[in-house]
């Protein structure tokens, strides 16, 4: 048996057998969490793990077991228990297909943030936006640039959140993807800093913002 913390994450502790890991541990701020995996045909190891995290560390191990199921393509065995995401509690029982009624279930929290209005300010303008891609090739657009808000609060609690942000309309395809079957962008929204313009907000996305 070997122990060791990964070389990409410090934070993370593994444990390998003679045929691959068996067990880690993994620091960092998590939502309480405890479910057991069963193995599908996708996994190399045929062996059911064990996930339980306690809000700052998470454990795993596993055990080797014989039987499996077809993968169906979610790379991921029969599910059972349950864990938090954001704002919702999220409940396994079974394996999942990516099909509609699969044995999962999110949960809103009462104290999940609820969407409450969203609003325009001023009107369009157009600016010049200039994208470098990768290969060295300069993409010159035209930009329509408007400011956009959005409000949420949560239940009970007088709390709000508020977000401002630049919706950007390009005058043609942006990006790294430009031309291809995929295609680039054409179309992207940016977070306003505190007291920044939206034509600020555009240069600060032009130097920030890549398009893969």
């Amino acid at each position: 048996m070997r122990i060791a913390l990964d070389y990409a994450d410090k934070t993370l502790l593994r444990c390998w057998g003679a045929r691959g890991e068996i067990a880690y541990a993994k620091l960092g701020l998590r939502g309480p969490r405890f479910d057991i995996e069963f193995p599908s045909d996708w996994h190399e190891q045929r062996r059911v793990w064990v996930r339980i995290c306690l809000g700052i560390v998470t454990f795993a191990f596993s055990f080797p077991w014989s039987r499996v199921v077809p993968d169906h393509g979610q790379c991921s065995g029969p599910t059972y228990g349950f864990y938090f995401f954001a704002d919702s509690l999220v409940l396994e029982y079974g394996k999942t297909k990516g099909t509609r009624g699969d044995p999962i279930k999110h949960i809103r929290m009462p104290w999940a943030w609820k969407f409450r209005r969203e609003w325009a300010e001023g009107f369009e303008q157009e600016y010049s936006y200039r994208y470098e891609r990768e290969s060295g090739e300069i993409q010159e657009r035209k930009a329509r640039v408007l400011i956009e808000g959005r409000e949420w609060t949560r239940p009970w609690i007088p709390w709000r959140m508020s977000v401002r942000s630049i919706r950007v309309n390009f005058s043609d395809e942006v990006g790294e993807r430009t031309g291809t079957w995929k295609g680039g962008v054409i179309g992207c929204s940016y977070d306003l800093k505190p007291g920044e313009t939206k034509l600020e907000c555009l240069r600060r996305m032009e130097r920030e913002r890549r398009f893969r």
